[in-house]
């Protein structure tokens, strides 16, 4: 798959979601990525949430378009092979946590002796100093450290359905890497880059969230910006509509449907329908509730007040625009079948299909990695059998694990 990144090599040392997720961008962009996997079960991923066929569909969509070989680093033979895929690597990406590298001694001052041109990126959950380094760490605590939790409901905090800052810290890896080989080549300088899912947790979300926070002396608050919108049931769904925070827009949506909620002193400005938030949900959704979502939407869009239909999980892939914009595509997996992903929200020139290469099975790509590496064919033989082996083990476990009738 062509790209800005053609030509670049990328030496992952991560898993679960962060560093996959970073990569993945990496790679979708042209990078050359070779995902290096503990032997055994490999990345925990693999396993992980819905599976079919052996492959975690999580799994299959983060780690599209990259190489897969296994590597024991307390093996010497597999170290030694390790430091060769170092010297020719342009960016190493690693998620363990802080000080795990330097124990098994690819830590960025040992890694310069062998490339002293590498770009270093090390991705943990609060960074590599401070009280809380060693934590194992899983995107619920960011959020609850970050304040996300408390900002859903001060009262009854909540996290999100989602592991938003392992994706937003991979998110931002991406762009720092790509910027540093940006710097490196006006620079000829690789560079260490650690980048903690903490700060890049308060780094996306200080700008709204935290707005009130941001003052040191004074400013006046305006509310939070997630209370100007809602969701409001209709009689076959959901819908949100964009009201409160426009006097126009608010005035026009009670005009057409003659209702004066915008005479009433509790909803006349904006910071009253803030204040006044729940009450002005209870009442509009009076009105929206005597309509089908879709007949909602096109009188919505007929008088230009912003709305939405809230699609269940389920019914994405058929929004009208998501079809249109071709935003996911199916594409037949050769373990897991048929399958539906998004596309990257992007496209450079000359790049061609989507996905260049699937997600593989553990180590199945060790021959090719190997021998563009010159290691010799009885390393490879090893590897490939132990491979063989574990997989063999897997599958019967896996078969132990079913229910019989």
């Amino acid at each position: 798959m062509s790209g800005p990144l053609e030509g670049y090599k990328i030496l992952e040392l991560t898993s679960t979601v962060s560093g996959p997720f970073a990569s993945m961008m990496l790679a979708d962009q042209g990078a050359d990525v070779i995902k290096v996997e503990p032997p055994g079960i490999g990345d925990l991923a693999r396993f992980m949430g819905a599976t079919k066929s052996g492959m975690g569909a999580m799994f299959t969509v983060l780690n599209r378009n990259k190489k897969c070989i296994c590597l024991d680093f307390k093996n010497a033979d597999d170290f030694k092979i390790l430091k060769e895929l170092i010297k020719k690597t342009d960016v190493l990406i690693e998620n363990y946590r802080p000080g795990v590298v330097k124990k098994l001694g690819i830590d960025y001052d040992s890694i310069l002796d062998i490339n002293p041109e590498i770009i270093y990126c090390s991705i943990s959950g609060y960074g590599q100093s401070g009280p809380y380094k060693e934590r194992k760490v899983y995107d619920p605590l960011i959020q609850a450290t970050a304040g996300t939790a408390t900002a859903q409901d001060p009262e009854n905090p909540q996290l999100f359905r989602t592991i938003v800052f392992d994706k937003v810290t991979a998110l931002t890896a991406a762009q720092c890497v790509t910027s540093a080989i940006l710097q490196k080549e006006r620079i000829g300088k690789g560079q260490y880059m650690p980048i903690s899912m903490m700060d890049s947790a308060l780094y996306y979300s200080w700008p709204d969230m935290m707005m009130n926070q941001t003052f040191l002396e004074g400013g006046e608050s305006i509310g939070e910006l997630a209370d100007y919108f809602s969701v409001y049931k209709t009689k076959d769904g959901f819908i949100t509509i964009i009201l409160a925070p426009n006097d126009e827009l608010f005035s026009a949506f009670c005009e057409f449907f003659e209702i004066d909620l915008y005479l009433e002193d509790r909803f006349k400005d904006a910071a009253s329908r803030v204040k006044n938030r729940l009450s002005l949900t209870k009442e509009i959704s009076k009105t929206t509730s005597k309509f089908n979502t879709k007949e909602l939407i096109n009188l919505m869009d007929q008088h230009g007040i912003p709305a939405s239909v809230v699609n269940q999980l389920e019914d994405i892939h058929e929004d009208p625009q998501v079809i249109e914009q071709g935003s996911l595509v199916e594409i037949e997996h050769p373990i897991s079948g048929s399958m539906r992903m998004p596309r990257p929200p992007f496209k450079f020139i000359n790049q061609d299909q989507f996905p260049k290469s699937h997600a593989t099975v553990l180590g199945s790509d060790t021959r090719e990695v190997l021998s563009d590496l010159n290691v010799d064919e009885e390393q490879i033989l090893r590897m490939e059998e132990r491979e063989e082996q574990n997989r063999k083990l897997i599958e019967s476990f896996s078969l132990a694990s079913k229910p019989t009738d």
